[in-house]
């Protein structure tokens, strides 16, 4: 019976040792998305609502430009008890004489109850550990709020326009491209030159996303 239950476990439930492993990180990566979900909700409720409407709370965050916390799972260390099988899948062609044999890997999870219900010895299992981390994004992935590129607000408070040099500044904290609009003579640009209009638009009532490497337009009114 032992052979027989051994077989029967083995069948139902062994996977790819690969497929086992992947859905123990899908696990993880649904669980940070959750978190991830959480913090967007109230990022958009932040700066999606209609900044003449809601609490004084939600305007006084937008003012200073508050961004929720975004937290992350820094590490998953997974410790499993399997049994291990390997299974010979064919890669050739039904009409050809030859055939490779490819040797695939399966893990069968096993438990108290599996162990118990169908006889399995310790000595047909493995125990496999290992971590599932984080990578962080490229820069070119980073998300950022579309900042005001061509004013700014002075010590009074007023917005001014920003000279080229200052706007060039800017764009390489944010890691942003630059391109002249066709009102523009490219060649007439100097550092002190100023812009009428910059696309994306900046919208202080509804900020737009941007990403490191995107291009912004500089333009000039005709």
């Amino acid at each position: 019976m032992s052979s027989n239950s051994y077989d029967y476990v083995k069948d139902a439930f062994a996977a790819p040792l690969g497929d086992f492993i992947a859905s123990i990180g899908e696990g993880v990566g649904e669980a940070q998305a959750a978190l991830d979900e959480g913090s967007l909700r109230q990022t958009l409720e932040i700066y999606n609502s209609d900044p003449d409407k809601g609490s004084e709370t939600l305007k006084m965050l937008r003012e200073v430009g508050y961004q929720p916390t975004f937290y992350t799972i820094p590490k998953t260390t997974a410790k499993a008890k399997i049994s291990l099988s390997i299974s010979q899948q064919s890669t050739g062609n039904s009409l050809q004489s030859t055939r490779a044999f490819r040797p695939k890997m399966y893990a069968t999870p096993v438990n108290a109850s599996n162990t118990n219900k169908y006889n399995l010895g310790l000595n047909a299992t493995a125990e496999i550990e290992f971590d599932i981390v984080p990578v962080p994004p490229s820069e070119a992935q980073i998300i950022r709020f579309l900042p005001n590129i061509i004013e700014k607000e002075d010590e009074n408070g007023n917005m001014i326009q920003r000279t080229f040099g200052e706007i060039k500044t800017l764009l390489t904290e944010y890691g942003l491209g630059y391109d002249f609009g066709e009102n523009v003579d490219a060649e007439t640009i100097t550092d002190a030159s100023t812009f009428d209009s910059q696309l994306p638009a900046f919208d202080a009532n509804k900020p737009s996303m941007i990403r490191a490497d995107d291009v912004i337009t500089l333009d000039v009114d005709a």
